[in-house]
């Protein structure tokens, strides 16, 4: 909730909850707003769309040996202590002797009558909103309020529990008001979201074993939760209890009560029980204490971090959890953007889809099912984080907006969804509900669900609805190939200047950033195309042109080779940066007077050694200048020999870009296309270039393209190209031309 209130979970772990300050019992103190200023309480907006001074990235300053100690222990599997081991296996299998199991299909689709859902009736202050409200008693109820979000959309394997329908579900928690009061009991309702039109939904008590023939109401607050195959995660501040949606309990009662009377089972007047199966809890320094920026006296470590929001990302090479860690606005203070949290990545199995840790996941043999340590970890500084999203390495966070000012009663202001890459910007987004929870992405129908917990008696003010992943704007600069492999997995590579850097606006002021390539692989179903971008450079907005170039530098024989770029800045100066494995070494300026140059790509070797008259392997540069004439510099050992002039007209061409080797002679080919929209293709011949080839039509809507190597693996260089709505394609070379187009994600759109 985002009123001040304490409460505990089911650990004792006893914190305040809110977008107010929390305090200790989780070892939350001042401690946590190390580099805070006091800021007036007074209240600013910015407008959707704006950078602001939040950052996301990368954290370095946690050491290994804490970090170690962070890991996720399974008290049912896991090595973890006789007073903290669990037997909900034991005790679940003796009560399904008295309880009728079913499965979250069974529910869905079962004569138990299910609550009827609204269209959305209440304002979502975003653009393209589609979902639901509530039944109008739970949209007005202030006993329970709703926390957490997921949904069969996270990942494709969800949907195989629940096949042809979509399904949202969402956490709650007892509030003051209720009879058991805050935080006594806990619900997960699954709502049927096929038809937006028609919802229906269910609820079903969380509930704990406690022996072989009794249960009783899990209790906590249920601050997010997640779906990976059949099981949900639901975090609470300092651990994270699992459910099966496989084992779903009937119960047979329907009075007040909790557990078992005889034969009769009952769950607070529901139908259904979720009872729990696991639960992850941290390892050291003790399994109840949390708070990434405090230090325990007695070892000196890092405490590990205390959960908010919980999401899954299936995007990367192993399905991972991604937590944000709590992190309130001090009371009288507005979101500034200055206090530290962590965002932590805990890597999932996919075979099992439980938590779990391998040095070698292609070794399903090593993986250690009973615990989890971080995969990542980065830092974030957008306070009273209460949700968060990851999708090919850029984020979305759900939190206070600008104007938010902690701990004001009367500050009932919307929230904002903020997104950001690791080591860039934040920009917010856009506004949401009030008090808005838990995000959920659903990369199938690139949808983000958010749901919010505002308490209004009167007339309700809780909606559940999705919108559109936040599409960023198109590079400053074109997509450049780097003519090779950067970082170290033997797929040529793609660069971009991240958009929109502003001085001020925080780390990575005109981000370079790299995309790594991803080889077309039939047998083990991979398609080629690119992998989330990642930072390797900053200050760029003053870089006029980018070029891959190669390995232009020469790395030492016996060494990895790795390609070079070669930049033009708005002065005119010519530039080599060295690459190296991941980035670039300090630049290198070669030259001045490239003013005169207006477009300029990396062609290979065209141009044979002057002094033998054979190849000599060193990539070479095809430069435009302002007045039409085309022309062609040599590679020599660290630089650039003398030009020759190989073309005049090429004014008219809009794009240029060297590709590699079409035409199977072993010289690389040019392609270009003109004010037209025409796309030619210019056979490479030693030392120029030879009448070109028109090879189609309709490349007007094409805003920047760059040859990549060979990414389908079959022996031919292929073309990336950007079109003016942002989507990406990629062309697969074929004799003499380019085949088909491919989409690819490359996270820039309009």
């Amino acid at each position: 909730m985002f009123v001040r209130q304490l409460f505990s979970s089911w650990w004792g772990v006893d914190v305040v909850k809110g977008w107010g300050t929390r305090v200790a019992g989780v070892l939350l103190s001042a401690a946590m707003a190390v580099g805070l200023l006091a800021q007036p309480a007074v209240a600013t907006t910015e407008p959707n769309g704006s950078l602001v001074r939040g950052t996301v990235a990368p954290r370095t300053d946690i050491p290994l040996a804490d970090r170690k100690s962070w890991e996720l222990v399974s008290t049912e599997t896991g090595p973890v202590a006789d007073g903290r081991r669990s037997h909900f296996a034991a005790y679940n299998s003796a009560l399904e002797k008295s309880v009728a199991v079913k499965n979250i299909a069974d529910v869905l689709g079962g004569s138990s009558p299910g609550v009827e859902g609204r269209p959305l009736c209440h304002a979502t202050n975003a653009a393209g909103a589609e979902g639901f409200c509530w039944s109008t008693a739970d949209d007005m109820d202030r006993t329970w309020v709703p926390q957490g979000l997921t949904g069969s959309g996270e990942a494709a394997d969800n949907q195989e529990i629940v096949p042809g329908r979509r399904v949202v579900a969402t956490s709650w928690s007892t509030t003051t008001y209720h009879p058991v009061g805050y935080n006594g009991m806990m619900r997960v309702t699954f709502a049927d979201v096929t038809d937006l039109g028609d919802v229906t939904y269910w609820h079903a008590l969380l509930v704990t074993a406690t022996s072989g023939s009794s249960f009783t109401a899990l209790k906590g607050h249920a601050d997010s939760l997640t779906w990976y195959k059949n099981y949900l995660y639901l975090s609470t501040a300092a651990g994270l209890a699992v459910f099966d949606l496989r084992k779903i309990w009937l119960m047979t009662g329907t009075g007040t009560g909790v557990g078992m009377s005889g034969t009769t089972s009952s769950a607070a007047g529901y139908r259904y029980a979720l009872p729990q199966v696991d639960r992850f809890e941290h390892r050291l320094p003790e399994p109840r204490a949390c708070g990434s920026q405090n230090i325990d006296k007695s070892s000196g470590q890092h405490y590990p971090p205390c959960f908010a929001g919980i999401s899954l990302d299936t995007s990367g090479a192993v399905p991972a959890l991604v937590t944000t860690e709590v992190g309130e606005i001090p009371t009288a203070q507005q979101q500034s953007f200055n206090t530290v949290r962590t965002v932590t990545r805990w890597n999932l199995n996919p075979e099992t889809g439980l938590l779990a840790w391998s040095p070698q996941w292609e070794d399903p043999s090593r993986i250690d099912e009973g615990v989890s340590r971080p995969a990542k970890l980065y830092t974030s500084t957008v306070s009273g984080a209460q949700g968060i999203a990851m999708n090919r390495g850029r984020f979305v966070i759900s939190a206070a907006c600008p104007g938010f000012i902690g701990n004001d009663a009367e500050s009932e202001i919307v929230s904002c969804l903020y997104h950001a890459w690791p080591g860039e910007p934040v920009r917010l987004w856009t506004r949401v509900g009030v008090y808005a929870q838990n995000l959920s992405y659903w990369p199938g129908t690139d949808d983000l669900w958010t749901v919010n917990e505002k308490i209004n008696t009167t007339s309700g003010e809780r909606t559940v609805f999705n919108i559109p992943w936040p599409k960023a704007p198109l590079p400053l600069r074109p997509l450049v190939g780097l003519q090779g492999d950067l970082n170290g997995d033997a797929a040529p590579d793609l660069l971009a200047v991240r958009p929109d850097a502003a001085v001020g606006s925080g780390p990575g002021n005109g981000n370079l950033v790299l995309y790594g390539g991803v080889r077309e692989d039939p047998a083990h179903g991979t398609q080629g195309g690119f992998g989330p971008r990642t930072s390797v450079g900053t200050d760029w907005n003053s870089i006029r042109l980018v070029s891959g170039v190669g390995d232009l530098a020469r790395d030492p024989a016996g060494t990895p080779s790795y390609p070079d770029v070669l930049a033009v800045d708005n002065a005119g100066d010519l530039y080599l940066y060295k690459g190296v494995r991941g980035g670039f070494d300090a630049r290198r300026k070669l030259s001045t007077g490239w003013g005169i140059v207006q477009k300029m790509t990396g062609v290979g070797d065209i141009i044979d050694d002057p002094t033998t008259a054979e190849d000599d392997g060193l990539p070479d540069l095809f430069a435009v200048m302002n007045d039409g004439e085309a022309r062609l510099y040599p590679g020599r050992a660290g630089g650039l020999g003398p030009s020759k002039v190989v073309g005049t007209s090429w004014d008219t061409m809009r794009l240029v870009s060297g590709v590699g080797d079409l035409t199977g002679d072993e010289v690389p080919d040019v392609l270009a296309v003109d004010n037209a929209g025409d796309l030619f293709l210019y056979k490479g011949v030693k030392g120029g270039l030879d009448a070109r080839v028109k090879l189609s039509t309709g490349w007007g809507t094409v805003q920047t393209m760059t040859g990549v190597g060979h990414l389908m693996g079959d022996g031919l260089p292929d073309l990336v190209a950007m079109w003016s709505d942002g989507t990406a394609h990629l062309y697969p070379g074929k004799s003499g031309g380019l085949g088909p187009k491919r989409t690819v994600d490359l996270g820039w759109a309009i």
